[in-house]
This record gives structure tokens, C-alpha cells and sequence, in this order.
């Protein structure tokens, strides 16, 4: 108290020392405070929140239970897909069970089957063999040649096979000895192609061919 006038007098730090202390407890409250503050917003819109999801959520159900009995039943289009299987639509499945011979996961049997499928593939093949080595021969497309070549006879090998197994035993013996000659001319052709010989691969050529005839003649 001031000893003149008998009032209370505050108290001041008497250096600064005592006021940079007084200064960090005022700070101190002040940020303690204000938390408090903040999650209480926080709180306040997570409520609001979760309010607005559930009134969309029973808005959206409300929705479904009034939907009219034209909206709520769709009508199903069925379709007899049974017919694929005759296509080849389960060589997929085949080809992963191992239960089953290589020839038929391989689809091999399957492509022979059918006798008329077997012969459009050998004219196929016959077709590219006449018209479509002798001009990469003449370009010295060597490797392409040779992979035409054997592309080819990779399914002449197996179609004739079919096909001669269709005929008697007399000309099945025949088809057979043709069919062989037949990969000889093939073996002296693919020869001359890794040599790069022009003149001896059309020569070859043409003796390919002319034996492709004669095996053909007989299977078809």
C-alpha cells in the first residue's frame, strides 16, 4: 500500500528479466487457450457432416422403396450361344486341360475335323506356294522366302496326313509316297533358299511345285 494515501499499489518488475518472464506466462495462457476453440469447430462441422451423409442416405433409399413396378423390374434378354461350340468357342478352355491329349489342347484336331476346312487349307497353301515365292526370290528376300516356305509347309505336313487317311488303302499307300516326294522338293528348295542361289532356288521352285500337284491330285 502507498504509505501516503493508504491505496493498493500493483506490483512491477523491478528489471527485465521479471518482465521477459511475465511476458512468456501471458503468452503461454493465450495459446493454451486457443485449441479449445478450434476443436470445438472441428466437432461442430464433423457432426454437420455426418448429418448431411445419412439425410443423403435415406433420401437415396426413400428413392428405391418408391420406385414404380416398371422401373424396378428390367426385363433379361436371353441368347442360346450353344451354336459357338461349333466355331471353336471352347479351344480356350481345352487348351488348359491337361487332361487331354497335346493334338486336341493344341486345337490340331479339332482343325481337322472337318474334310472341307482341311481342303480350302491345302488350296490356301498351294495358292501361296505358286504365287507368292517367286517374286521374293526374284528380290533376293531370302529370309522371307524361307519363312513363307515353311509357314506353309508347316500345314501341308498335317492337312495331307488328313487327307490321305480319308482314302483306301491303296491310294492312301500312294498319297503317302507323293506326299513324301513332295517334302524332298521341299528340303532342296529350302536348301537352295540358304545358299542364295537364285537360279537353283526357282529350279527347285518349279519342282516344288509340280510335285505338290501330283500329292494333291491324289488326296483331293
Amino acid at each position: 500500500c502507498c504509505p501516503d494515501h493508504g491505496h493498493p499499489r500493483s506490483v512491477q518488475p523491478h528489471n527485465s528479466a521479471e518482465m521477459a518472464v511475465a511476458q512468456k506466462v501471458s503468452m503461454r495462457s493465450t495459446v493454451a487457450a486457443r485449441p479449445a476453440a478450434r476443436s470445438a469447430v472441428v466437432v461442430r462441422a464433423s457432426g454437420e457432416t455426418r448429418r448431411a451423409v445419412l439425410s443423403g442416405f435415406l433420401a437415396g433409399a426413400a428413392a428405391l422403396t418408391m420406385a414404380t413396378p416398371a422401373q424396378a423390374l428390367t426385363p433379361v434378354d436371353l441368347f442360346d450361344d450353344r451354336k459357338v461350340k461349333d466355331t471353336g468357342f471352347d479351344l480356350i478352355y481345352e487348351a488348359r486341360d491337361y487332361s487331354l491329349p497335346q493334338n486336341v489342347r493344341d486345337g490340331m484336331t479339332q482343325a481337322r475335323q472337318s474334310l472341307e476346312d482341311t481342303k480350302k487349307r491345302v488350296k490356301d497353301s498351294e495358292a501361296r506356294i505358286d504365287d507368292s515365292l517367286e517374286p521374293v526370290i526374284k528380290k533376293s528376300y531370302w529370309t522371307e522366302a524361307r519363312e513363307q516356305l515353311r509357314r506353309q509347309v508347316g500345314t501341308l505336313r498335317f492337312d495331307l496326313n488328313a487327307l490321305a487317311e480319308t482314302k483306301p488303302k491303296e491310294q492312301k499307300k500312294e498319297a503317302q509316297a507323293l506326299k513324301k516326294e513332295f517334302l524332298a522338293k521341299v528340303e532342296a528348295l529350302d536348301f537352295a533358299l540358304r545358299e542364295k542361289d537364285q537360279a537353283s532356288s526357282l529350279a527347285k521352285l518349279n519342282d516344288t511345285k509340280a510335285a505338290l500337284d501330283k500329292v494333291l491330285a491324289a488326296v483331293l
